[in-house]
């Protein structure tokens, strides 16, 4: 089956993704892509709003181009993994789920090896999108797989799951907040690439086996999370690593791969500005961010090596549960939440607390001008927001007219 997805328009710079909210038609694939898999959900030990909610699974739609077969076969994939590999539920999820862009940086780089320069989490767009920076031409395959002491490789793909896992929460979580589907866009620095005596990873196997792993990791499972890939200093080397990368890529995600050419060049600075603001973007890319841990400057391998082994040779180290703190107030609840598609209310059915059934457009950061209709939400919840709520609590049209821009509604997640 065939679905139009009727995707919103987008900027020309992420034209490959929309940032548009699910669409009926989305949204109705979702509820029957779900209810396919229910079996499979079942099983799951964290079947949180993140891995089965509507906005997860749209992604899943969009990735395939609104075609709802290929994408519950891809869901169905996704789900698979996880029971296969239950390190996922058992060790990763419970040990970053619930963290800050703060905090899951700092843990990240305690257990990041220092000859592995990347930073999951650079800041935010002016528009919400997610900031990762890699410094891709300068990491040292040979050192990264060889210079590790008996801590074993597959630890770093569980790491680097758990950077996945972590993004596709919180861009989940972000996505609820701002009322749009929020993306990560992957900026790479391949200044050094085969230089310094480092060898390309496609000549070290066990780092080419890890890069393939990762992509088809990346490629369904965690697919649609990407809005752009900025290749930026790229030494003509770098044609050898891109003939590779590029078999193993959809067309998709090769239609959001851009070369930009070397940030000394005005002309690319301007053209990455236009992207990026300059305020998470480093200096030494063209930006105005003096440094990013571990990247910029880069980490000193020799020095920090022996700390890194320390810790991560501790059995108890790795996978800490999280004891997650009080709700932090840049994040809307994390409550599973789903978007049945837009429909008449039957007037004899319950809806669980919180579900949206429809929800008129809110323009972000202003006063709020519109109705919201919500079924079966206790009073309560609203009425902190300043919003009377009908005593009988019947489904009914609710007025946020004259409400404080900015505030989020804590049920649904609407901010107006």
């Amino acid at each position: 089956l065939k679905i139009n997805s009727q995707l919103l328009a987008m900027p020309s710079k992420y034209a490959s993704v929309s940032t548009g909210w699910p669409t009926k038609t989305e949204l109705e694939a979702a509820h029957r892509i779900r209810e396919h898999h229910s079996a499979e959900i079942a099983k799951l030990k964290d079947p949180s709003r993140d891995v089965v909610g509507d906005l997860r699974i749209v992604r899943f739609v969009r990735a395939r181009h609104g075609n709802e077969q290929e994408a519950r076969e891809w869901y169905g994939e996704f789900l698979k993994v996880r029971t296969e590999r239950p390190e996922i539920e058992e060790k990763i999820r419970p040990s970053v789920i619930g963290m800050t862009p703060e905090q899951y940086l700092q843990w990240f780089n305690d257990r990041r090896h220092p000859s592995f320069p990347v930073c999951p989490y650079a800041g935010e767009t002016d528009d919400g999108q997610i900031l990762m920076v890699v410094r891709t031409g300068m990491l040292d395959p040979v050192d990264f797989t060889e210079n590790r002491g008996d801590v074993p490789l597959e630890d770093e793909e569980l790491l680097i799951l758990s950077m996945l896992e972590w993004l596709l929460w919180y861009v989940d979580e972000m996505s609820w907040k701002r009322h749009e589907m929020v993306y990560v866009i992957k900026l790479m620095d391949l200044s050094g690439l085969g230089g310094g005596g480092r060898k390309l990873v496609i000549f070290v196997p066990k780092m080419k086996q890890l890069l393939v792993g990762l992509l088809e990791a990346a490629q369904k499972p965690y697919c649609e999370h990407d809005a752009l890939f900025l290749a930026t200093n790229a030494p003509f080397i770098f044609r050898a690593v891109k003939s590779v990368l590029f078999l193993l890529l959809t067309a998709k995600q090769k239609s959001k791969f851009s070369v930009l050419g070397y940030t000394t060049d005005a002309a690319v600075r301007k053209n990455l500005m236009e992207i990026l603001p300059a305020r998470i973007v480093p200096e030494a890319l063209g930006g105005s961010r003096a440094t990013i841990p571990g990247l910029f400057p880069l980490a000193d391998v020799s020095s920090e090596l022996p700390g890194w082994l320390q810790r991560r040779q501790d059995p108890g180290f790795m996978w800490k549960v999280f004891e997650k703190p009080a709700p932090v107030a840049a994040l809307p609840p994390s409550a599973d939440q789903t978007l049945p598609p837009p429909a008449a209310p039957d007037a004899g059915a319950r809806d669980p607390p919180g579900q949206i059934v429809a929800v008129a457009a809110v323009p972000q950061l202003q006063t709020v001008a519109q109705e919201v209709v919500i079924i079966g939400t206790d009073a309560k919840d609203l009425a902190t927001q300043g919003v009377a709520l009908p005593a009988d609590d019947e489904p009914s049209f609710v007025s946020l007219e004259g409400q404080e821009s900015g505030q989020a509604c804590s049920c649904c997640a609407v901010t107006g």
